[in-house]
């Protein structure tokens, strides 16, 4: 059963009251989040390229080296991450389908941020307001957003995790449209505290340097570590983000320009939102993660291969040579196909697996410790990559930088068939058998198999007499 049938089966199954107007209004303002996020990709993606800022602020003074370098400090610096928040609020039932929710908010964003772009260059051509209209306007969401904060109540989960019991019980029960004593706020307030205690139990007695060194000298949890550390690096050095980051720049090398590269531009975000859509709600539960994620990076080796050879060949070659030729002009226009097939490539792989992985490997007593240098490195590795992709592209000819991402997502392939496994319908408890063998041995046992669910009984066994006997 597929994503949306599970969800659709459960919210049937749910009391009613539970999907409420103001569950919906706390969720949607925190989806805002990610608009916001993919909004500011796509402006600042497109402002770094126009002739009017370019001259309003100094840029077209600068050589190509010093040009590339500052549209890697303004592109980098302005990429920042929003949380979750609608996930702590939404019942269970569909919290899968909000986490998709969130990153399809993303991709709206870079639509909108580049269908906006497109208007405004398209009627105000050579003037501040190209520029000034599109920052402006992210200050809308970003008003709606932080108004509807004061209006958003405070997640149940970390109020119990403060101590306040009674405001948990009587948040949950706001956000369930339903009366406290109901057994699906008991119920779900009971799972809570179960949670927490759990995780309190996990670290009592234990200092931040004990859990560190639980993450990187056990070697099951060390290869769980790179594994997702790996993920992050791969996820961005693969090229994805760069490529959407500064499209505009990338299509004029394939010879787009004026009216023609806003328009692609935004195109390129509808076709990347709307394979988003198809692959989390439909494709990935039919393929699994594993296999689509070879798919998506096959794909983008594919694509990064072509647009290293065709740049590679036709740099010598002026836009007026290649538009009167038709083998180079249907070449270029291959080239920007292999861009849009890159973006579907890229979303079905590399966009949320680290996340996926990160959230299903890691034991309880470490997952908060691992995850967060986990979300440290992502960012990390994501600024590194926005700040470099423009010194790449000009020092290695445009058709270099290509070249170099497809080889790392040859390196990548080559660690997944080895190294990854399926996590999907796996317990802890295999797990750590699975990661206390060689890494390259892996691919193996990638996929779950029966004795996986036998060690998982096993497990649960132990903690049921484990339970009967503290209470003996």
């Amino acid at each position: 059963m597929g994503l949306v049938a599970e969800t659709r089966q459960a919210i049937r199954d749910s009391p009613r009251g539970v999907f409420n107007w103001y569950l919906l209004m706390n969720i949607a303002i925190f989806a805002l989040a990610g608009i916001s996020r993919g909004f500011d990709e796509a402006n600042i993606a497109s402002l770094v390229v126009q002739n009017q800022f370019r001259i309003k602020f100094g840029l077209d003074q600068q050589s190509p080296d010093e040009y590339a370098n500052t549209k890697g400090w303004i592109v980098s610096m302005f990429t920042a991450g929003m949380t979750l928040g609608c996930l702590l609020v939404a019942p269970k039932t569909i919290r899968g389908l909000l986490a998709v929710q969130f990153a399809a908010c993303q991709q709206l964003g870079v639509v909108f941020g580049f269908f906006i772009n497109y208007g405004i260059t398209k009627n105000y051509d050579g003037t501040d307001m190209q520029w000034m209209f599109p920052t402006l306007i992210q200050l809308l969401p970003a008003a709606v957003w932080g108004l509807g904060l004061l209006i958003c109540e405070e997640s149940p989960r970390w109020l119990l995790y403060v101590g306040r019991r009674t405001q948990a019980v009587s948040v949950l029960a706001k956000l369930r449209h339903l009366p406290s004593s109901h057994p699906t706020v008991v119920a779900e307030i009971a799972v809570m505290e179960f949670q927490i205690l759990q995780e309190r139990e996990a670290v009592t007695g234990t200092s931040q340097w004990c859990l560190v060194k639980e993450t990187f000298v056990p070697v099951e949890n060390r290869r769980r570590f790179c594994l997702v550390m790996l993920s992050h690096m791969f996820s961005q050095w693969s090229g994805g983000n760069a490529i959407t980051q500064y499209l505009p720049t990338i299509l004029g090398y394939l010879g787009t320009s004026g009216d023609a590269l806003s328009l692609t531009t935004g195109v390129y975000a509808v076709v990347k939102f709307t394979a988003l859509l198809i692959f989390s709600l439909v494709v990935v539960d039919f393929v699994g993660r594993r296999r689509s994620l070879m798919a998506g990076i096959t794909l983008q080796i594919l694509t990064l291969s072509y647009l290293a050879c065709y740049l590679g060949i036709s740099r010598q070659m002026s836009t007026t040579t290649i538009l009167h030729t038709a083998s180079a002009t249907r070449a270029s226009t291959a080239a920007i196909a292999a861009i849009f097939v890159h973006g579907v490539g890229w979303v079905i792989g590399w966009f949320s697996m680290p996340f996926l992985i990160g959230s299903e490997i890691f034991p309880i007593r470490i997952r908060s410790l691992a995850l967060s240098m986990g979300m440290a490195g992502h960012w990390l590795f994501a600024f590194g990559c926005t700040r470099a992709t423009p010194d790449l592209l000009e020092v290695m000819d445009e058709w270099g930088a290509f070249a170099f991402f497809a080889c790392i997502c040859l390196v990548s392939l080559i660690y997944v068939f080895f190294a990854m496994p399926d996590t999907t319908g796996r317990s802890l408890e295999a797990l750590d058998g699975l990661f206390q063998r060689p890494w390259y041995t892996v691919y193996q046992v990638a996929y779950a198999k029966e004795e996986d669910e036998e060690i998982e009984v096993q497990a649960m066994q132990e903690r049921g007499k484990s339970e009967l006997a503290m209470e003996a």
